[in-house]
């Protein structure tokens, strides 16, 4: 979803080229954006984009990187718009599953049935 969303913008501001208009900072910004969707894109593919381990369930980012200790999980649960959250004593963390293998998936819905704590999966 981020490479089409990059690309998306990048065919914004080259449409600008084309109409033979002026480049504004709006189209600078968009740049930025595309820049942004890229990056994300790449960084998905080279490392995951949610680890599971002993102690911890951390979900990677570019900029950040959001972790919930396991011990503090309180409810995994699916929200309105089908993402999976998991909800620790002071963060939460939502996974898209539309951003996960399908392999992957399969293997924290096997996880997540071994958490002892509340579960609303529908």
């Amino acid at each position: 979803m981020n490479l089409i969303i990059g690309i998306t913008w990048v065919i914004l501001v080259l449409s600008k080229f084309f109409i033979k208009e002026p480049i504004n900072w709006f189209d600078y910004a968009m740049l930025v954006l595309a820049l942004y969707y890229f990056t994300q894109y790449y960084f998905n593919h080279k490392y995951q984009y949610l680890t599971v381990t002993d102690g911890e369930i951390v979900k990677q980012r570019i900029i950040f990187k959001k972790a919930i200790p396991i011990n503090t999980v309180k409810r995994f649960y699916r929200n309105k718009a089908g993402d999976y959250v998991i909800e620790g004593s002071d963060k939460k963390i939502k996974i898209d599953p539309l951003a996960v293998q399908p392999e992957s998936l399969k293997a924290f819905k096997l996880f997540t049935a071994q958490l002892k704590v509340p579960k609303e999966i529908h």
